[in-house]
């Protein structure tokens, strides 16, 4: 009888768990407002750049306990800066593994939410096209970066539609040594706001 009653018991808390965790896809845009710098061992060649729109996608779970949620993610974000130099556009694209944690809140019978919390990115790539020609990947870069995320958004039954803005914590340095430019690195800190559109399973 007390195996029995294990069993059962084991059975109701799993389920109960079960419908508290919800595994999902999203994808989305991202405003990429940070506009960098280039720096060379004899100066900055163009302090200011801009900006521009990448993209993301990738996984998600909701996990919800005491009227509260987590979110932690798993998402390939792509975006560069754009410079002028010498009349010639310089792109530095970047993408990295993002891996943001919220921690949320759902109001309005679950309609709205808000959320904040880390993000914690591996750099994996920085290339540089200069008016059509690409050069490789840097030789050097800072592989951790850490940012902080606030957002709010909406769910209509299985769908979710979130906006969040990002803020690096630091600086991400990336160091290059090309014959055409000489040895340079390039400086970012993530200024993004981040709108996606998820579904939950």
């Amino acid at each position: 009888m007390k195996k029995l009653f294990l069993v059962g018991f084991s059975f109701f808390a799993m389920n109960a768990m079960a419908q508290n965790i919800n595994f999902g896809l999203k994808a989305g845009l991202v405003f990429n407002a940070d506009k960098g710098a280039v720096k060379a061992f004899n100066g900055v060649i163009e302090e200011k750049g801009k900006g521009s729109v990448g993209y993301q996608g990738g996984a998600m779970v909701r996990i919800k306990a005491g009227g509260l949620y987590v979110q932690p993610e798993l998402l390939y974000t792509a975006f560069k800066n754009e410079f002028e130099d010498g009349g010639e556009t310089i792109d530095v694209k970047k993408s990295r593994l993002d891996i943001p944690v919220n921690v949320g809140k759902t109001f309005a019978m679950g309609l709205v939410q808000v959320q904040t919390g880390p993000v914690f990115s591996l750099n994996f790539e920085d290339t540089i096209d200069s008016d059509g020609i690409n050069f490789p990947d840097a030789d050097d870069r800072d592989k951790i970066s850490l940012g902080w995320q606030i957002g709010t958004g909406v769910n209509i039954k299985n769908l979710n539609v979130d906006l969040r803005y990002e803020f690096g914590l630091g600086k991400t340095v990336s160091k290059y040594v090309i014959s055409e430019f000489g040895e340079f690195q390039t400086e970012n800190r993530s200024n993004m706001l981040n709108l996606s559109v998820g579904y939950f399973f």
